[in-house]
């Protein structure tokens, strides 16, 4: 049995994507979270799917990184998976599922270049946050800096993403004026979450 599992960091962005690629892998169960993937604390539905799986079954992901950003976790997922004799498929990775025929080849395999992966996204994530960390004093030291830019705004750079907020700035505005339209059909229509509805209504306000 195929056994799913989704993540994304923040309730604003979607898990949709994820989840048809999951589907279409063949997965018959999936488990989805909204929570940060530094570390495995607080992301019950990690650990239910790891309780879920029996021996036998794979667990699918579509990037190492879904599972874990840190090095010393994903070695430590990888363990509890591999002592419940459960396959890890990962979608964007798929020299990860390779055969040889040789069953401790494979498994010396696997582990080898999943912590190889591990560890490439650990130090990637660094980098992300010492840009972004060099960036920020740029802009303080310019007097340009204004803290985090919404996703979704009037003056996004991402076309798509700034119709969509004036998708969900004209529906709330349907919904001020009497519409029965609640939040959640408006995130639904969307395709994104309740809270960054509720998110956008506050900034209006």
């Amino acid at each position: 049995m195929k056994i799913g599992y989704a993540r994304v960091s923040s309730t604003d962005q979607n898990l949709a994507r994820q989840i048809k690629a999951l589907k279409t892998a063949g997965c018959e169960k999936i488990f989805e979270e909204k929570q940060s993937g530094k570390s495995t604390q607080n992301r019950p539905e990690l650990q239910a799917a790891i309780a879920d799986v029996r021996q036998g079954d794979t667990l699918v992901i579509t990037s190492l990184d879904r599972l874990s950003r840190s090095y010393d976790d994903a070695g430590d997922i990888i363990k509890q998976i591999r002592d419940k004799q459960v396959k890890m498929e990962v979608l964007d990775a798929p020299f990860l599922s390779m055969q040889t025929g040789d069953s401790d080849m494979d498994k010396f395999m696997f582990d080898m270049l999943t912590k190889l992966l591990a560890y490439m996204a650990q130090n990637e994530r660094k980098k992300i946050r010492e840009r972004q960390r060099q960036g920020i004093e740029i802009a303080k030291a310019n007097g340009k800096y204004r803290g985090t830019r919404p996703v979704y705004a009037e003056d996004s750079p991402n076309l798509q993403k700034r119709f969509i907020y004036h998708r969900i700035v004209e529906q709330l505005r349907n919904k001020a004026n009497g519409s029965q339209i609640s939040y959640r059909a408006i995130a639904i229509e969307t395709g994104v979450s309740v809270q960054t509805v509720i998110n956008i209504k506050n900034r209006l306000m």
